[in-house]
């Protein structure tokens, strides 16, 4: 069971942005309860979490001659989400595009304001579950229902039915071509 989870946690494609996701895939995205389960766990443990970028993931620039890094990119950290790592800098200015995981979640359609829609949702599932688990086995072991007696009622109904097949002069099943009904 552990493993099968796991996979479907790695492969359910929650964590991927819904544009990615080829035509058919969109639609499974949309009714697997991994999405909401995962989106609303993830969202709800990684809200206003700080980022802080690794090495690698680091922009590296120079600013011009005779302004600090922080002076240089004033203006333009107003408006860009990420943080300046070295603001101080005369060179070598380390710039991380992700300040917080939700600027990072927002990607992968996952937001904290959606918490309690994706738990209500989830919830939603696991209520339908239940119900269709409870209704099928009334239905197929408690209750006196049978498809033959269904099929009898619906013989009853004035549908359109044809005649038996007749035999011709060779003994082969045929229809009156005349009279089909």
């Amino acid at each position: 069971m552990t493993l099968l989870f796991a996979m479907s946690l790695t492969f359910n494609g929650v964590m991927q942005s819904p544009d990615a996701l080829p035509g058919f895939w969109i639609f499974m995205y949309r009714v697997s309860p991994f999405t909401y389960w995962i989106g609303g766990i993830v969202a709800a443990q990684l809200h206003g979490k700080e980022i802080v970028c690794s090495q690698a993931e680091l922009s590296i620039f120079n600013p011009p001659q005779g302004q600090t890094c922080g002076q240089y990119l004033a203006a333009y950290l107003q408006a860009a989400p990420g943080t300046l790592q070295n603001p101080g800098a005369t060179n070598d200015c380390a710039y991380c595009s992700l300040s917080n995981a939700d600027q990072f979640l927002s990607g992968s359609n996952i937001y904290y304001s959606q918490v309690w829609r994706q738990f209500g949702i989830f919830w939603a599932y696991i209520i339908f579950n239940i119900f269709a688990a409870v209704s099928l086995y009334w239905l197929f072991r408690v209750s006196t229902f049978s498809f033959s007696g269904f099929t009898e009622k619906l013989k009853g109904l004035h549908w359109p039915r044809h005649e038996p097949l007749a035999k011709n002069k060779e003994g082969e099943k045929q229809r009156n071509v005349a009279n089909p009904y």
